[in-house]
């Protein structure tokens, strides 16, 4: 069941959502960055040229970050007052309470990682080809979406104020664990195994058609717990459906 617009109201109320970047930010030059910056302010745009390896630390970006094919971004304690935007980075590695305003996207690279940030304007990890890791990471006022991706996929501790969808990765165990969606939550298609522990899904928990042996234990939703077309049938126990006192669970779910 979708939560009442008051519901979201105090939601909302509760973050604080860094400055919008000024026109000025978009008329500012681009900078580049190729080695490392500290606590400095960015006017503009920062680009990660191709190739490139940039460490950035407690930098303050006005408006968004660009990683360019092949290179290398290490963020730490940033504030980015637009978007994020990596295609084909080698690797993008995003921590220690950096805070993006607009839209994190990290697609079509090698590794790809975020722990302890807030993503405000969604999240989109897809089609890489190394290791996804989504540890402590808020996506405040949108989806989390991790899809095709090739290296095994670990989340642990996110939440999504919006759908949370887990979908067609490969490589490795997907590990879903400890993670919340205040609308629907999918895990479905994934092969090479999955790991759907102790989440929270304020809407339906539909976890369909996983391969390679799929563990369901602890979770929560406030509607339906579906499971459908896993191989083998999955496993598992104390999940809870209809927590507000509507829902079932069904298909492969019934009885864990």
């Amino acid at each position: 069941m979708r939560k009442t617009p008051a519901v979201f109201a105090l939601i909302a109320a509760a973050l604080v959502l860094p400055a919008a970047p000024a026109q000025a930010a978009f008329m500012a030059p681009d900078t580049a960055c190729s080695a490392s910056m500290g606590a400095v302010e960015v006017p503009g745009k920062l680009v990660v040229p191709a190739g490139a390896t940039c460490t950035l630390t407690g930098t303050v970006i006005r408006a968004g970050v660009e990683v360019g094919i092949g290179s290398t971004l290490n963020a730490t304690g940033i504030s980015v007052a637009a978007g994020l935007h990596a295609s084909q980075a080698a690797s993008v590695s995003v921590s220690g309470n950096s805070a993006i305003q607009g839209h994190a996207k990290m697609l079509k690279g090698g590794t790809a990682s975020i722990a302890n940030s807030t993503a405000f304007g969604g999240l989109e990890i897809a089609e890489n080809t190394g290791a996804v890791t989504v540890t402590g990471v808020g996506s405040a006022n949108a989806d989390i979406f991790i899809r095709k991706n090739r290296g095994g996929v670990t989340v642990n501790t996110a939440q999504a104020n919006g759908n949370f969808l887990v979908l067609e990765n490969s490589g490795g165990l997907t590990t879903v664990h400890n993670s919340t969606a205040l609308d629907g939550f999918k895990v479905e298609n994934n092969s090479g195994g999955a790991s759907v522990q102790y989440n929270v899904a304020w809407d339906n928990l539909e976890v369909n058609k996983n391969l390679g042996g799929t563990q369901i234990i602890g979770n929560r939703s406030d509607d339906n717990i579906t499971c459908i077309d896993n191989a083998p049938a999955p496993t598992g126990h104390s999940n809870v459906a209809g927590a507000d006192g509507n829902g079932a669970m069904s298909g492969q779910c019934l009885g864990l």
